[in-house]
């Protein structure tokens, strides 16, 4: 065995043995990881200080080693070490966490004008639409319901949506035959999921407890399955796993850097399939007969404005949560400002941000989603950029990170 197979050997079980410590830190494992976790699964509970010490002397054997496996897999490592020294309770500031666990080294606070110059032309727009004399989050949820899919109506347009994107996906990447079942959920804290089964085989499962509109629908269709994470565990694992014998992509970590280019690789997957919001638009347009839903002028203009405020008040308010300090009250009025959700959803946000295991994690949409997306701007040919990253031992970006 050469000294990197050893080292992404130990790795694997590392990773298995601290998520007995660090609940959901491996999301999916298949092939030589699921094999490993069955060894791991029969051993008692390894010490913290034990696993410390193991991370320690794999990232000293690594030293001296610059190929992209090795950085790869010292990327990884620095992230395991520091979620054991904070669940050794050293104390770690959110922005190293960041740093350290996602490799996102600058976070910014966004420019809350152009919060504020989107929010006022949404409420205005609403008003247009003549919804009442309610608050903003009120009129808002009225006019989003009028375009939420449920049950058979919902499914159906999932898997249209699902085959359309399937296509444009196969036709863009080699793909091998492959396969996604759909399943529709309550009491999550997401809005979907993809869970990897190996064998280029997933589940995608659908949270109906958060609105289930048509474009929103089809963003998390395109992020869980084709061309996002689905795509990319299954060209990893044709590519890195079963081509090359890379046995560590035989496993996928949340709270790490790989989080950060999945997430921005499935948040970008809808421009990949689609295009930027205006063809999302003609699209649904397009397919009205998939969903029964007309799309005025004014309609197309409130869905350009929701998806161009997307996450970004969500970084300044993981910002004053843990850079100043604010109580969860104080981050949920601040969130209540910009956002024009329901109270509720705006206060599972906080729920996520305050969650101490995977606090920074929410900041892998937008911040990775800015990384990806300014690659494939600055690329001639975006697909072919897109394809590379996904099948990249350790990809080198150019963008700025915020």
């Amino acid at each position: 065995m050469s000294a990197l197979n050893h080292i992404a050997e130990e790795y694997i079980l590392l990773s298995h043995r601290l998520d007995k410590h660090h609940h959901g830190l491996v999301d999916a494992h298949y092939g030589k990881s699921s094999e490993l976790k069955i060894a791991v699964d029969a051993e008692p509970v390894r010490p913290l200080d034990a696993l410390h010490t193991d991370t320690e002397r794999l990232l000293n054997a690594l030293n001296g080693d610059e190929s992209e496996r090795a950085n790869y897999l010292r990327k990884q490592l620095v992230a395991l070490k520091t979620i054991i020294e904070k669940k050794q309770h050293k104390p770690i500031s959110y922005r190293e966490e960041a740093r350290l666990c996602y490799g996102i080294s600058t976070i910014d606070y966004a420019n809350e004008c152009e919060f504020t110059e989107l929010i006022t032309e949404i409420d205005e727009r609403l008003r247009a639409e003549r919804l009442g004399n309610g608050s903003l989050p009120e009129r808002f949820t009225q006019w989003r319901e009028q375009f939420e899919l449920k049950g058979d109506e919902l499914m159906n347009f999932i898997q249209a949506s699902m085959m359309f994107a399937k296509a444009k996906t196969q036709s863009l990447f080699p793909l091998p035959e492959n396969s996604v079942e759909v399943s529709l959920v309550r009491e999550k804290p997401w809005a979907g999921y993809h869970w990897y089964r190996g064998n280029y085989q997933s589940l995608y499962e659908l949270n109906i407890d958060v609105p289930t509109t048509i474009w929103g629908v089809l963003h998390t269709t395109t992020h869980e399955a084709f061309c996002g994470h689905h795509t990319e565990a299954i060209v990893k694992e044709s590519e890195l796993v079963r081509k090359q014998g890379l046995i560590e992509f035989s496993m996928n970590l949340l709270g790490a850097p790989c989080s950060t280019v999945s997430e921005g690789l499935a948040e970008a997957a809808n421009y990949i399939i689609f295009g930027e919001t205006p063809a999302v638009i003609e699209w649904l347009r397009a397919h009205e007969a998939l969903h029964q839903r007309k799309i005025s002028d004014n309609d197309a203009r409130l869905i350009e404005l929701i998806e161009e405020l997307g996450r970004k008040p969500v970084v300044n308010a993981a910002l004053l949560m843990y850079d100043e300090n604010e109580t969860d009250d104080a981050v949920f009025a601040y969130l209540r400002q910009y956002l024009p959700s329901e109270d509720a959803l705006i206060r599972r946000t906080v729920s996520r941000l305050r969650d101490d295991d995977f606090r920074a994690y929410m900041l892998t949409y937008p911040i990775g989603k800015a990384m990806i997306m300014d690659e494939l701007y600055r690329s001639d040919n975006p697909a072919q950029t897109f394809y590379n990253i996904l099948k990249s031992v350790d990809y080198h970006f150019n963008a700025v990170e915020n």
